[in-house]
């Protein structure tokens, strides 16, 4: 099961004043509700959003009802399972991401409402943590959002419902990387935005939006991926994916990317570590680690740097499609990878006796490559 991503931060007197607070209607409230099913938007590096329906076209004959996303992400291929009526059990080793996976995949029915908004934003403590202000000043947002961020992760842990609180806490993470360059955390660069010079890219206009219009744009669009399709779907926890429980029909593998032109693999710790914090904010700071870097990021675990190693990329393919032999087994990964396409191909065929590949070309935001979708489908 995932852990709950709540916050202990404040006495019961203020949690019981907020839950009095949260008994209130407002006749508003319709203003947030759910109009019709749509994807949520993302930022995300690697986001299979794109590639839905055709990632749907190339599965629906298959013989399946459970699915394990293994590398869940921001949960866009769990919800299209979901939305073909699949049970679904969504990991990934990010807190954040398990966040997002319980907002979407396992919530069945909890919307935000406009009221809880209101009351996130306007509530009040004495005394906010300064964490983010004192930690992260100048590095990648200015310093009144920094200090706005303090305060409403805050104020989002004193929110009693799990789900809800989920749903903020994913708004919140969309917000940040919509304002920041490249949408990563990768790099010290909050200057790119600040400089007053003529700009080839990036977008201004939603860099100096206020977090809290941001916010509330991020939460309508959860709130329109929020249903019931009749099944329990759960988030299972922050797995290795080499150790994520099995017991499902179906395995869906999107291991990070390793680009055959870099020295190291795609490593989602470094562009998004900001948003882990957040996600796990009481235990920020030690999981940094002493970090002294500019960007002063949350340290590597062994079970990232396996995708992340050269050395190390043939051994994690080989041991991940030996541990889900016995399931119907989906990976996706891109042309010009290590391993190669003709690798993978080898791998599979020392533990499925029918591999079918699928391919489609594309080209993604910042790349000026146009490089192959590949879609191994093993049986």
């Amino acid at each position: 099961m995932g852990r709950r991503t709540g916050i202990k931060l404040f006495s019961a007197c203020y949690i019981r004043v907020y839950k009095t607070i949260e008994r209130k209607k407002r006749s508003d409230m319709k203003d947030f509700a759910p109009t019709g099913f749509r994807y949520p938007s993302t930022r995300y590096s690697g986001s299979k959003r794109k590639f839905l329906d055709w990632i749907w076209e190339n599965v629906k004959d298959l013989k399946f009802n459970s699915v394990l996303d293994a590398f869940g992400g921001t949960g866009s291929v769990s919800l299209m399972f979901k939305r073909y009526g699949k049970k679904v059990y969504f990991n990934d080793i990010l807190k954040f991401n398990q966040i997002i996976g319980k907002a979407i995949i396992e919530n069945r029915n909890t919307v935000v409402e406009i009221a809880d908004i209101e009351r996130v934003l306007n509530f009040k403590v004495r005394n906010y943590p300064d964490f983010i202000s004192s930690t992260f000043k100048g590095v990648f947002f200015l310093d009144h959002e920094n200090e706005w961020l303090d305060r409403i992760i805050t104020n989002i842990s004193t929110i009693s419902d799990e789900y809800k609180r989920a749903i903020f806490l994913s708004a919140l993470f969309q917000a940040c990387l919509a304002k920041r360059p490249f949408n990563l955390f990768h790099r010290a660069n909050l200057y790119i935005r600040t400089a007053n010079v003529a700009r080839t890219f990036g977008n201004k206009i939603t860099w100096e939006k206020p977090f809290d219009e941001l916010l509330k744009k991020f939460i309508y669009e959860y709130n329109q991926a929020i249903f019931d399709n009749g099944k329990l779907n759960k988030v299972i926890g922050g797995y290795d994916a080499l150790e994520t429980p099995n017991g499902v029909d179906l395995v869906y593998l999107d291991p990070p990317y390793f680009s055959s032109d870099s020295n190291q693999g795609t490593n989602y710790m470094v562009f998004y570590h900001f948003l882990e914090g957040l996600a796990d904010y009481p235990n920020w700071k030690t999981r940094m680690n002493g970090n002294i870097s500019k960007i002063k990021r949350i340290e590597d675990t062994p079970e990232i740097q396996r995708w992340t190693h050269k050395t190390k990329i043939f051994d994690s393919f080989n041991k991940l499609i030996e541990r889900f032999q016995d399931n119907i087994i989906i990976l996706s990964y891109q042309s010009d990878g290590i391993p190669t396409k003709d690798e993978i191909f080898s791998i599979f065929r020392k533990y499925k006796k029918k591999v079918t590949l699928r391919s489609r070309s594309h080209r993604y935001v910042l790349s000026q490559k146009t490089k192959e979708e590949l879609f191994f489908i093993a049986k």
